[in-house]
């Protein structure tokens, strides 16, 4: 939806998920259900019956309130990310207490040929233009329609007209 259709300001369509409350039970039981999945998927098992991951190995409500919670005071706009952002440090604590061997790489887009681009600008110029409304366009196309057809029927008529001044010059010479 383009942000000049919606209504007001704080209309659902302009909200982003951390704009509005975020229900921490929900956030638990899907991230419960993707942590499942991706297991299921990592050993290659089907069934349904066997429970793979346990509640202890899931993160708990209090950790996923704690970082939701963060991200929504925390600045993460990805212009504003450097090195040694409070985002980018977090994630990197967090994800070497659960997992082993996180490397933080940086990624330079080539000058040439850029296979992605960021756009590091966080003051921008916004251009806006009065524009005409429809009715101008409306009352323009009809007056086009109105010549258009005057032309035409000028045009339709010549061989009337022609016949017509005939008939003149031939009452006048007899």
């Amino acid at each position: 939806a383009v942000v000049s259709t919606q209504s007001t300001g704080n209309s659902l369509g302009r909200l982003n998920t951390f704009d509005t409350s975020v229900d921490v039970e929900k956030l638990y039981a899907h991230t419960h259900i993707i942590a499942e999945g991706i297991a299921r998927y990592i050993s290659d098992l089907s069934d349904q019956s066997v429970t793979i991951l346990d509640d202890y190995l899931v993160p708990n409500k209090e950790l996923l309130s704690r970082t939701v919670e963060f991200l929504t005071n925390t600045q993460r706009a990805a212009t504003l990310l450097q090195r040694d952002s409070p985002v980018l440090l977090n994630l990197e604590q967090t994800l070497s207490k659960y997992a082993s061997e996180v490397i933080v790489s940086e990624l330079k887009a080539s000058k040439r040929d850029p296979e992605f681009q960021f756009y590091d600008q966080t003051e921008t110029k916004l251009f806006a233009y009065n524009v005409k409304p429809a009715v101008f366009a409306l009352f323009l196309a009809i007056a086009v329609i109105a010549y258009l057809g005057t032309i035409y029927l000028c045009v339709k008529s010549i061989p009337h007209g022609m016949t017509y001044l005939y008939q003149m010059k031939k009452l006048k010479s007899s």
